[in-house]
């Protein structure tokens, strides 16, 4: 009889302390990553990049029926809004959905509502 996977697992305070992944004490890690970047260099991340939107593309489009439509129940207005900020890269793959005919639309899925 097998177990599943999380039983198996042990606990970290009775892993060997070479297995324990070190953690950086609390005020030692940065709250704000980008504070200590310079503002080009904020402002540039912070840009789409046309290798990740075909990626995101790809992995739509890869994605079965079921999967998108998923997406398009789950992912409301004030949702969206929050994923373009996080990838800007959406914007532009929404703005390209929205210029295609109603049927393929529907066809299309997921972020096609947005």
């Amino acid at each position: 009889m097998s177990m599943p996977q999380e039983d198996m697992m042990m606990p970290p305070e009775m892993m060997p302390q070479e297995m324990q992944a070190p953690m950086p004490p609390q005020d030692m890690m940065p709250q704000d990553p980008m504070a200590e970047m310079p503002q080009e260099a904020r402002d540039a991340v912070m840009q789409p990049s046309e290798e990740l939107a075909l990626v995101l593309m790809a992995r739509l489009s890869n994605m079965a029926p079921e999967e998108l439509q998923m997406l398009d129940t789950v992912i409301t207005p004030e949702v969206a809004r929050v994923l373009v900020r996080l990838l800007p890269e959406l914007a532009e793959i929404i703005n390209s959905i929205e210029g295609t005919p109603a049927e393929m639309q529907e066809q299309i899925g997921a972020l096609s509502s947005m």
